[in-house]
């Protein structure tokens, strides 16, 4: 017959020399009956929590009366209205700069946007005219700016061509001996 008992290792300072120990199998059934139970029981718990929660949560929100959803509904449509004026205002602003800079033969108009929107941000009220003065002062200070339209010398045969196709090394040497 088979014996009703089980063997566990166990390693304690005040077990027997050979290090194991025996264990009754009703105790260890009776031991893992008692874990399950705690563990279903914080189950349990847990689950109960969070049901009360979620009906203080509804409570509370029956709570609110109508003035206070109406005064949480007023202010939430009111940062969407700024936040709206403020995107129209900038998307003028940046109409103004580039209709008052496209002639102006910049190099880079993105930049200069930046440039003029920096000044920008000290004046109370923009209009065409302080775009137009800020524009002028961006030219005096910053002419580097400025495409002076002269063609660059390191761009070599194709700053200079005019619309012309691309030459090659043949047809350029026989017009410098031509000429």
């Amino acid at each position: 017959m088979v014996d009703d008992k089980v063997i566990t290792d166990v390693v304690t300072d005040d077990d027997e020399p050979d290090g194991s120990k025996t264990y009754d199998a009703e105790y260890v059934k009776k031991l893992k009956a008692e874990a399950k139970e705690y563990r279903q029981a914080k189950a349990a718990e847990k689950k109960e929590k969070e049901e009360i929660k979620a009906k203080l949560d509804a409570l509370e929100a029956e709570k609110l009366t109508a003035t206070e959803k109406d005064k949480k509904k007023i202010a939430e449509l009111e940062k969407q209205l700024l936040d709206i004026t403020g995107s129209i205002k900038a998307t003028g602003i940046d109409n103004l700069i580039l209709k008052n800079a496209a002639g102006k033969n910049f190099v880079d108009l993105d930049t200069v946007s930046m440039l003029v929107k920096k000044e920008l941000e000290a004046e109370e009220e923009v209009n065409d005219a302080t775009v137009v003065k800020v524009i002028e002062n961006l030219i005096k200070t910053k002419p580097f700016l400025i495409s002076s339209g002269n063609p660059n010398p390191s761009s070599g045969n194709f700053g200079k061509q005019d619309g012309e196709p691309a030459k090659d090394a043949n047809a350029s040497m026989v017009e410098f001996l031509k000429s």
